[in-house]
């Protein structure tokens, strides 16, 4: 299927497949200036070390608050902020250190070991909840809406501490906002009422903090962060937890039901750890994360960049980059066993909800095997199912049955 030409090249999958522009960037051309849609220009970095060099490098390329827009506003780059200017706003994904490291210290016990170990039994609750209503469908059912799309959602509302009856509009509300079919006011009004229920549960826990991060965050760090920090960081675990682990069921899903075999072994869970790392570095649905902008004039890959310009890393490129990883990186291969990818990014914003995202597809996936080991596509995908046009990639339906 060819692409619109709206459709930049690094944003460009034909099914599981990324453009063949991108193989030939990474070996001609690594670092290249290219035009977004909007017109905004930045470089596009496509070879893994290259990625690593410019995310492993905060001082020189940090992000002055340039950040996507919520996905509402169509994913456009908004201007740069002048440097200092940047308000605690709780989006670490655009703090800079040191703001960053103060943040991050405060962020990151609510997805570490310990709390991991207590969210399993309520993620692996969520998971045959979620099956359950699947069995209760009439078959065929869309995957996504039924499978996909609520979980990583209600496991956001047990992080989060959102009470029991207020979870079907906060699921509403999620659907609405990353739904790339609705019209944009519809999804603009989707995250303002997302916002406003944010804040509203910031208040709260002020008040009587809840069981869930809110409230851990208060009782423990309530005088270091800020309530736009709180609402911010509410916010950004939705932004990142949620479509992402979404697409990565729906994707995964499809790609598995596609290996019968491989469907079948799924109940031995020994082998999925490699099956879920190898489906993180194979669809890397994230296209590229959140922009840098050079700090100071830099000469990177022969190129002369200046202060002020931006730069975009290809994260599926970098995971399919042979020099770095080795080969057949085009093909899935659960038992390459390579955890250098860079689904989760890579340096100081390594992603904070990882261990989370991986711990509801290893439990995902078995579960789903062994309820329904007959598993099928009820209708073929076309490409049109696939979002392309996406800051990340993933199917808006998948009709299966059993």
């Amino acid at each position: 299927m060819s692409h619109p030409s709206a459709v930049p090249v690094h944003m460009r999958r034909v099914g599981f497949d990324l453009d063949p522009g991108l193989a030939e960037l990474r070996q001609q051309a690594p670092l290249c200036r290219i035009a977004l849609p909007n017109g905004v220009k930045v470089w596009l970095v496509t070879t893994h070390d290259l990625i690593r060099d410019v995310l492993g490098d905060p001082e020189t390329f940090g992000s002055n608050g340039a950040g996507w827009s919520d996905p509402a506003n169509g994913g456009q780059m908004p201007p740069a902020r002048p440097t200092g200017s940047l308000e605690l706003h709780g989006d670490i994904t655009v703090y800079d250190p040191p703001a960053h490291a103060r943040l991050r210290r405060i962020l990151a016990p609510a997805f570490g070991v310990g709390r991991m170990k207590m969210l399993r039994p309520l993620v692996a609750r969520v998971i045959d909840d979620c099956l359950d209503g699947m069995a209760r469908a009439s078959a065929p059912v869309d995957f996504v809406q039924q499978f996909a799309l609520p979980v990583p959602s209600l496991v956001i509302c047990e992080l989060l501490g959102v009470p029991y009856v207020q979870r079907a509009e906060f699921q509403r509300r999620s659907r609405d906002r990353f739904d790339n079919t609705l019209p944009p006011s519809v999804r603009a009004a989707a995250v303002q009422e997302s916002r406003q229920f944010m804040e509203q549960l910031v208040a709260d826990a002020r008040i009587a903090p809840r069981d869930g991060m809110i409230g851990d965050l208060v009782r423990e760090f309530g005088g270091e962060i800020t309530d736009a920090e709180l609402v911010g960081a509410a916010d950004i675990l939705l932004l990142g937890g949620y479509e992402t682990t979404a697409h990565m069921l729906g994707l995964g899903t499809l790609l598995l039901l596609g290996a019968p075999t491989l469907w079948q072994t799924l109940n031995d869970t020994t082998n999925i750890d490699g099956i879920v790392e190898e489906l993180l570095r194979y669809l890397s649905v994230v296209q590229t994360g959140t922009p840098r902008v050079a700090h100071r004039d830099v000469v990177l890959a022969g190129q002369q960049l200046r202060a002020g310009e931006r730069l975009l890393c290809s994260l599926p490129s970098g995971n399919r980059d042979l020099a770095a990883l080795g080969e057949g990186l085009d093909s899935f291969d659960p038992a390459r066993g390579n955890r250098a990818h860079l689904a989760f990014g890579f340096g100081i914003h390594y992603c904070l909800g990882a261990s989370l995202a991986r711990m509801e597809m290893r439990l995902a996936f078995p579960a789903l095997a062994r309820r329904y080991p007959s598993l099928r596509l009820a209708a073929p995908v076309r490409e049109e199912h696939f979002r392309h046009h996406s800051a990340v990639f993933g199917l808006d339906t998948l009709l299966v049955e059993w």
